[in-house]
């Protein structure tokens, strides 16, 4: 078997608490869920754990598949009342809830209305990144607002970050804003 090879492009960022919680639960709970790869041996999700199995040193069992059957995997060592199940039930819905998108590269792929068709919307963690701390916000004058200055690489980026501007303004009620995008 070839070697398998994480996604460069993968879409989920694993901070280091993300990486810790599924460490936990590959050492306590044992693998409790499969990663996927695509014909070329190349992660298509589970790159996180993925990572997590190898420093462990867990063994990597591939089953091939066209997408036509539901791999499921059933842990013989397990019952319903098991605290170690409790526990791998816990972490992997959790350790999913503390990754989080790299939006930057999910807007590079796809569109705005793409996005929509998946019901996938950005949220306020995901948007984190894209606005100002409190401390980076100016004013022009002493007694007036802050402005907040946001700036875009692309009108793809700024039309799938529009629907996402309210929060933002609700956040910073009375504030003024400029939005550009890139240079004209």
């Amino acid at each position: 078997m070839n070697e398998i090879k994480f996604d460069s492009r993968n879409y989920r960022i694993h901070n280091e608490k993300n990486k810790r919680v599924i460490r936990k639960s590959l050492e306590n709970c044992g693998a409790g869920r499969s990663v996927l790869l695509d014909n070329d041996n190349v992660l298509i999700a589970g790159n996180g754990v993925y990572e997590q199995a190898q420093e462990l040193g867990l063994k990597v069992r591939v089953i091939e598949s066209d997408g036509k059957e539901l791999i499921a995997i059933k842990r013989t060592d397990l019952s319903t009342e098991d605290d170690r199940r409790k526990a791998l039930a816990l972490a992997d819905n959790h350790s999913s809830d503390i990754s989080v998108f790299d939006i930057e590269l999910i807007m590079e792929d796809f569109s705005a209305d793409d996005l929509d068709l998946w019901e996938f919307s950005i949220n306020d963690s995901d948007l984190s990144a894209f606005i100002p701390k409190p401390d980076e916000l100016t004013a022009e004058k002493k007694d007036a607002p802050p402005t907040m200055k946001l700036t875009f690489k692309s009108l793809k980026q700024m039309d799938l970050f529009e629907q996402e501007l309210k929060t933002i303004i609700e956040k910073y009620e009375g504030m003024t804003y400029s939005v550009s995008c890139g240079e004209i």
